[in-house]
């Protein structure tokens, strides 16, 4: 679901689902889901472990392709969610922490992680909220944002 997209960089997408006639929203997105999307130039999965108390736990792994440059990066990600009254899906990402960095093909040396890559997540990713319209089937979930972008999940 790492879907959060900020104008440059990196995005992150987030979304879940069950079946249950009876159940809700907020009880349906609830486990752990494969996530996927792609926008503007990049691609984005991870796995991601929606919980009851309104967290997101996670791995990202995010391939963007911008003028100049091919970078592929890999983290932890920690976010919020909430069901918001009109039934949309709201998602906030609270941190993004890079584990591995390749750039035009060249793994990024590791002092370069904490100088420069993380700083860059941080400003581009981290705080920034999607709203999204959420449609639960079986055992897969979609979700698409307010900018129409689409992120497919499955058990």
């Amino acid at each position: 679901m790492i879907r959060i997209l900020s104008g440059s960089a990196l995005a992150l997408a987030l979304a879940a689902c069950a079946s249950a006639p009876s159940a809700t929203p907020a009880t349906l997105i609830l486990g752990t889901w494969t996530c996927s999307t792609t926008s503007e130039g990049m691609a984005i999965a991870g796995v991601l472990d929606y919980r009851a108390d309104g967290t997101v736990k996670g791995d990202a792994m995010m391939d963007a392709d911008m003028p100049g440059m091919k970078a592929s990066i890999t983290g932890d990600v920690d976010a919020t969610w909430a069901f918001l009254p009109d039934g949309k899906l709201q998602e906030t990402i609270t941190a993004l922490k890079v584990k591995s960095a390749v750039l035009d093909g060249q793994a990024a040396p590791a002092a370069m992680i904490p100088l420069m890559i993380q700083p860059m997540v941080n400003e581009s990713v981290v705080n920034q909220s999607s709203i999204s319209t959420a449609v639960f089937a079986a055992e897969t979930f979609t979700s698409t944002d307010e900018e129409g972008v689409v992120t497919s999940c499955k058990r």
